[in-house]
């Protein structure tokens, strides 16, 4: 099976803390998981006002079959603004992430959102011709 890039896009309103966001193009719910195979990649695009002046995602293990700090290779404590496109490792099992990030406003103030629980389920590859 081919590797797959997955898109994943936190959206965020001024004024409203709490990002959300969407999977190749599908609204997520909070708490939402979602599945990855070993060797996928997750890139994260942000829209809402604003620049983004500092972006932090910070992963955790969610069950007992998870082993390491993080299912993605680039570590559990990554900075999105310098990494916006993740590998996704070998370690398998159900991750928990959360992201905060700050903007810069077009008046030289700062806003502050945070996308509090995607999951998602790192599996193995399946045979070929499933």
């Amino acid at each position: 099976m081919p590797q797959q890039t997955h898109q994943l896009l936190v959206t965020y309103v001024e004024g409203q803390t709490l990002a959300t966001w969407s999977l190749n193009g599908v609204p997520q719910e909070d708490g939402d998981e979602f599945k990855v195979y070993a060797g996928d990649k997750v890139a994260f695009q942000f829209e809402g006002p604003g620049d983004i002046a500092e972006c932090v995602l910070i992963s955790g293990q969610m069950n007992t079959r998870c082993h390491g700090s993080s299912p993605f290779t680039e570590g559990n404590r990554v900075n999105l603004k310098a990494h916006s496109t993740l590998n996704v490792g070998q370690n398998l099992g159900l991750w928990g992430f959360t992201i905060s990030f700050s903007t810069r406003n077009s008046d030289g103030t700062s806003s502050f959102y945070y996308l509090p629980d995607p999951e998602m389920d790192v599996g193995s590859v399946p045979p070929m011709g499933d």
